[in-house]
């Protein structure tokens, strides 16, 4: 869902229940019987709560209420002053890369593919398409339910010319860096470690944040689309964790063999 293109018109560490990780887990682990009796009530919470905000903020957009209020005054000022040659393509080459679905989704794929194999199972991979599901069916539900035109059309209207709210590049951001962090060092991850998490997190929240900011300073998204990217990002996250959580049997992967089989 990729939202860079003019000619197109158009948090965790608290809820998710695989931020803290584990000091006693080794690498390449895959626990299925150690989980609380309650594994699923962090990540139903944070999803619920991601899904009312999400709600609130679509409610906001339809009604003109107060949380767009900065919406045309914040696109009047950047308008004008928007960088142009060298600048700009290497400010878009950063929004792109933090949440450009092109490049996001070759990377989390990858990375859950590292995982799996380390992991000789697929739950992780479950889990990844799970997030990237819930982005791609509940944004494009809401994208052209709205049709939200885009600040550089020059009106604000709905159902007309756009899709820009929420935006799905900042959406693909927000799962895909922090889903990284989590299924490399959370307790379900390759390698858990808490010192490590909590290292590579700061830079999950700066990506995610230059990478929204920026779909504004360069005029492709409204404000408030931004937010909406996060909670729906936020709300992916939270049902890729409920996966990575299910305490069931998941199927061992038996291809390619491991080095140490081949040793």
């Amino acid at each position: 869902m990729s939202d860079v293109e003019r000619s197109t018109p158009g948090l965790p560490d608290a809820g998710l229940p695989d931020a803290a990780g584990s000091e006693d887990s080794s690498p390449g682990t895959s626990p299925a019987t150690d989980r609380p009796a309650h594994w699923w009530l962090a990540p139903l919470v944070t999803g619920m709560s991601m899904a009312a905000v999400l709600g609130f903020l679509t409610w906001q957009v339809v009604v003109r209420g107060p949380a767009i209020a900065w919406d045309w005054p914040l696109h009047t000022y950047v308008d004008p002053r928007q960088p142009e040659g060298a600048s700009r393509e290497m400010l878009n080459a950063v929004a792109s890369l933090g949440g450009q679905r092109l490049y996001t989704l070759p990377i989390l794929v990858a990375v859950g593919l590292f995982v799996a194999w380390k992991q000789r199972n697929i739950r992780v991979l479950v889990a990844v398409g799970s997030g990237l599901v819930t982005v791609f069916f509940v944004g494009y539900w809401i994208k052209f339910s709205l049709a939200r035109t885009p600040p550089h059309t020059g009106v604000d209207i709905l159902h007309g010319e756009g899709q820009a709210f929420p935006s799905g590049h900042t959406a693909n951001a927000t799962l895909t860096w922090f889903l990284i962090v989590i299924i490399l060092f959370g307790s379900r991850g390759w390698r858990p470690d808490r010192r490590l998490f909590r290292r590579w997190l700061p830079a999950a929240i700066a990506i995610v944040f230059v990478s929204g900011m920026l779909m504004t300073l360069l005029d492709y998204h409204w404000l408030s689309d931004i937010p909406g990217g996060w909670v729906l990002g936020g709300l992916a996250l939270s049902v890729a964790t409920a996966v990575l959580r299910l305490p069931v049997p998941w199927p061992a992967l038996t291809w390619p063999p491991s080095l140490a089989a081949r040793n």
